[in-house]
């Protein structure tokens, strides 16, 4: 199976990578005719037969599915219900939203059901890469049932997606603008994370879920003295863990 590339597709794919709003189909329904581009929210779809859709939403998510082997990048495509699709289907991604993975290594996953269980989801593993308009795409020769649909990395393992995280060892939040918070590079790229930081006796100081470079050395408002503390940040549901010490250090 090949995907039919079409520059109309690859220019509406970008185009629709900026809309916010979820698609939402009422009772009257809307008729797609077959052989038509259609494209929402990054998605676009080419319908071998007419194709009627009534009674449901679409939305974007930045929901990733954890996977036992591979590794999912942060979008989902998620139907209110189940339909039956035929025909040609392309995801646009951000670089962004790679979460580790490699554009060059991904393919479509997609499940029958709304889950985020990776046992739920089917890997097609003949899925077309566009690096260059950062999309990728697949021929359906055959009806699919389809309620979710991402990408993942098959060559996770090899990727180390998590490699790329790198906290700061020290803070001094003096107001100056330098290491006034903890740093952790690439951590935007994990929203699925939380952070817990102790202190010498094990007692926890900081706890965030969603780490967002933030904490500046305040314990439930008030400056914490200056030691070293230690932290475990934990990503994507216990799939990564990294951990190590902060120093606080205040000027005299």
């Amino acid at each position: 199976m090949k995907i039919i590339a079409s520059l109309v597709i690859g220019f509406l794919l970008l185009l629709s990578a900026e809309l916010k709003a979820q698609l939402k189909v009422n009772s009257e329904g809307l008729f797609i005719q077959n052989g038509t581009v259609f494209s929402t929210e990054g998605l676009t779809l080419v319908p071998t037969n007419d194709w009627f859709l009534n009674n449901l939403s679409l939305s974007k998510q930045p929901g990733v599915v954890i996977f036992p082997k591979f590794n999912s990048i942060q979008r989902m495509y998620r139907f209110s219900r189940a339909v039956n699709f035929e025909g040609e289907l392309a995801l646009a991604y951000e670089d962004v939203e790679l979460n580790g993975n490699e554009g060059k290594n991904l393919v479509l996953t997609y499940s029958p059901l709304t889950s985020n269980n990776a046992k739920d989801f089917i890997q097609v593993k003949e899925s077309v890469v566009n690096t260059d308009e950062r999309y990728i795409g697949q021929l359906f020769a055959k009806a699919i049932l389809l309620s979710d649909l991402t990408a993942v990395s098959m060559t996770a393992s090899e990727a180390k997606p998590y490699a790329d995280l790198e906290g700061n060892n020290m803070i001094s939040p003096n107001g100056d603008g330098k290491n006034d918070t903890w740093i952790v590079k690439n951590i935007e790229l994990y929203p699925n994370n939380e952070l817990r930081v102790f202190d010498r006796e094990g007692r926890i100081v900081f706890n965030m879920f969603g780490y967002d470079n933030s904490w500046d050395g305040l314990f439930n408002g008030i400056p914490l003295q200056e030691d070293t503390y230690y932290y475990i940040l934990t990503i994507d549901s216990g799939k990564h863990k990294k951990t190590g010490f902060i120093s606080i250090v205040r000027d005299k």
